[in-house]
């Protein structure tokens, strides 16, 4: 598919939003394909589950088998706990597309298994490397590229030009310059793209030849430094990453090909190391100077120290007379000293201007005694110092920009590998701390679950861990695809048939199960209806029934759970109705039905099929007049009526005319 349009359910104004805020359709189509909801949800109006819908119709992995609003909020709810154990936030977006499959995706539920897998044993196996992985991947994000315009013109010979250079113009200004205007027009100006002919034959400081056709980020270098520097936090720890002991596991030769070829990626951050001596010359030149006249006059001063003039006569009426002959005689005697300490003046200020590759004019001195610099020679010298900089600067943005642009593609990729592989291990970790297990994927007629030690994840407590399940698988003893859960109220009935539903969820979407052991047979689809409260209008019935009707009468194969349905109207309809609607699914082996129910021996009455009966039975009251509560459902043993024990607990706690009326009830019972 090369085309959003082609995607179900992405007309022209989603497309378009796509391909805006995403750097074009093939920018789009490439975050779509990577799975990247961090970057698609970033986009104004696209939601997260939005952007895994996207996903997802794209991928070919089509709805998720949970089939009604209860059925999905449980499993979400159950990613956002295992999104707890994932280090980035982007990794913990992206967990929102392992909606349950339906059998007929078998292939995508085993990929998925197989990548837990992986992450299972490289988090079992090297503990410590997990720990720096959690530690650095919660700085690895999806790859920014900033919009914002750069300050510099693109200058082009015609303005058919204009239509090659694609999304430019949204990051640099655009000339097309006059039939007579030459490279020198515009000469002076910082930073210019020129296209075409009358190029100038050595560039400015910040110039660039180009042509039409060049990649973006050579008609405007500066988006690459800003890419660089938008993302430095991530390219620091895709190196941080490279540099961890990983072992040899599956899951460790994937994070070592995921980095390959970025091994000169350190080099990518490296900005003006070719420039900082000659910034450190340019900011000390003019103290240097300072100093180098200093040294100069002292060595005049220490060279003339010991010289003596001596005159005769006639010499001393002659210079009385004529006082610049005098003065002629006395730079006579000192002029050998004074030429010595200017040329090692001079020699000093190369040796300080070794490393630049500027000339000393001859006349660099002001005055001789005392020394001083030509201050607009060392100016001069400071402009030259000036260009190289801006010409170092230059040539190490071009080092720089071509380093990136070799390793743009790479580092985008790493990034969505990296993200890819944190959500796998934050689900091996949650795997850990939830004593996770992958269930065994059976065939059976009907849709079947049956687990060891299941322990409900959402509840905040250590539960107590429960064996269970129903459908049909051979030889079991929790044979039964039509089974009523009868039991004392809190006694755990409703956090039962939502601990099933995570795992039945869960196994469909390929991932682990809270359970010692579990044993899944998939289905087309899941339905999961939580316990209804009140009395529902003539108008609801009528919905709920047509429904219900709907998903019984199904030919898709499927999991229901039900929590106390029987609420839908009064207690006699209401089990007649249910018991009619087994029957239907009771004939039918593409259904398999567990249901939490209070009023099972009714619905059982009344049916002509055979159904299960289990039963969570109050065994008593405490010392502290509490029910005690075997939350192990008793397979095919419905539980025993709680209001006995209910009614004993108000006496006790009452006193006179309510504890006589509580007594009284009770001799009645």
């Amino acid at each position: 598919m090369n085309s959003l349009l082609g995607i179900p359910g992405v007309g022209e104004t989603l497309g378009r939003k796509l391909a805006d805020g995403l750097g074009g359709e093939a920018g789009a189509l490439k975050a779509i394909q990577e799975r990247d909801i961090a970057s698609i949800s970033s986009i104004e109006g696209i939601s997260v589950d939005r952007a895994i819908k996207i996903v997802s119709v794209f991928s070919g992995e089509g709805e998720s088998a949970a089939k009604n609003q209860y059925a999905q909020h449980l499993h979400n709810s159950t990613l956002q706990d295992i999104a707890t154990h994932i280090s980035s936030s982007a990794a913990r977006k992206k967990l929102g597309i392992l909606q349950p499959l339906s059998v007929n995706s078998q292939e995508d539920i085993l990929d998925r298994r197989r990548r837990v897998e992986e992450a299972i044993s490289f988090v079992a196996s090297y503990p410590s490397a997990t720990r720096d992985w959690v530690r650095i991947a919660k700085s690895v994000k999806p790859l920014s590229r900033s919009k914002k315009k750069v300050d510099r013109l693109i200058v082009v010979q015609n303005p058919e030009e204009l239509e090659n250079l694609g999304s430019a113009e949204d990051f640099a200004r655009i000339v097309v310059r006059g039939s007579g205007e030459t490279w020198k027009d515009y000469e002076g100006l910082p930073r210019v793209t020129w296209i075409g002919s009358n190029q100038p034959t050595e560039l400015p400081p910040g110039w660039r030849i180009c042509d039409v056709d060049d990649n973006l980020w050579e008609l405007i270098p500066e988006l690459a430094l800003r890419f660089v520097d938008e993302n430095v936090n991530t390219i620091n720890a895709l190196i941080e990453i490279s540099n961890l002991d990983i072992g040899r596991d599956v899951l460790s030769e994937k994070i070592r090909d995921a980095l390959d070829g970025l091994e000169a990626l350190g080099t990518v951050l490296i900005q003006g190391n070719e420039v900082d001596k000659l910034e450190e010359i340019k900011d000390g030149l003019w103290n240097e100077t300072s100093r180098i006249q200093d040294s100069v006059d002292d060595m005049i001063v220490a060279a003339t120290q010991g010289s003596k003039l001596s005159l005769d006569g006639s010499e001393m009426l002659s210079y009385y007379s004529d006082s610049s002959g005098l003065q002629n005689r006395l730079k006579y005697e000192v002029s050998e000293s004074i030429e010595y300490a200017l040329e090692e003046g001079k020699n000093k200020l190369r040796e300080y201007l070794d490393s630049v590759d500027i000339k000393i004019p001859s006349d660099c001195f002001q005055s001789d005694y005392p020394c001083l610099f030509n201050k607009e020679t060392i100016a001069r010298i400071e402009e030259g110092i000036d260009f190289l900089i801006s010409k170092g600067e230059d040539e190490s943005v071009k080092k720089r920009v071509l380093l990136i642009l070799s390793h743009s593609e790479r580092i985008s990729k790493a990034v969505s590998e990296v993200i890819d592989l944190d959500l796998w291990i934050g689900i091996a970790r949650w795997c850990e701390y939830r004593r996770c297990t992958l269930p065994v994927l059976a065939t059976s007629s009907r849709p079947s679950c049956k687990v060891k030690g299941l322990r409900h994840p959402l509840l905040g407590v250590d539960p107590v861990p429960i064996d269970y399940g129903f459908g049909s698988m051979p030889g079991d003893s929790f044979d039964g695809s039509i089974v009523l859960l009868t039991g004392a109220n809190s006694g755990g009935k409703t956090s039962l048939i939502e601990g099933i539903g995570i795992v039945v969820l869960l196994a469909h979407a390929g991932l682990p199960v809270p359970c010692d052991e579990a044993v899944i047979s998939l289905a087309e689809e899941i339905h999961i209806m939580s316990k209804v409260t009140g009395t529902q209008s003539a108008g609801a019935l009528e919905r709920t029934l047509i429904k219900l009707a709907t998903i019984v009468g199904s030919s898709s194969s499927k999991f229901v759970l039900a929590d106390e349905l029987e609420a839908i109207t009064e207690p006699e309809a209401a089990s007649a109705i249910l018991a009619g609607l087994l029957d239907v699914a009771a004939k039918d082996a593409v259904n398999s039905i567990l249901m939490v129910t209070h009023i099972g021996s009714s619905i059982c009455g009344k049916m002509d099929s055979d159904a299960r009966v289990d039963g969570i039975e109050a065994k008593g009251l405490d010392e502290e007049l509490e029910l005690v509560v075997d939350r192990v459902p008793r397979i095919g043993i419905p539980a025993r009526s709680t209001p006995e024990l209910i009614l004993k607990r108000l006496e006790a706690r009452s006193n006179g005319s309510k504890s006589d009326i509580f007594k009284s009830i009770l001799q009645k019972i």
